[in-house]
């Protein structure tokens, strides 16, 4: 189907069974697969906000020069 991109993301949760204390009960790694760049998340809110400049980075350079895809979600609202 043309006018497709798919960017796929990796999160790794590392859960510990042993504390009472919500807020170190995990911590994890998102990672953007087709570039390879990772980060340490320890909230939700973490990997939601490097989701978000992987995919305001993509679209900025398909703004850029290549009009030959169209986004498949709605444009990001500006930060």
């Amino acid at each position: 189907m043309a006018g497709r991109r798919v960017e796929s993301f990796l999160l790794r949760l590392v859960v510990a069974e042993d504390t009472s204390d919500i807020a170190l009960r995990w911590r994890g790694r998102i990672q953007h697969v087709s570039s390879g760049q990772e980060q340490q998340i320890d909230e939700f809110e973490d990997a939601i906000a490097f989701i978000t400049k992987h995919l305001r980075d993509l679209e900025a350079l398909r703004d850029m020069g290549d009009s030959t895809t169209e986004p498949v979600l709605p444009a990001l609202p500006p930060q």
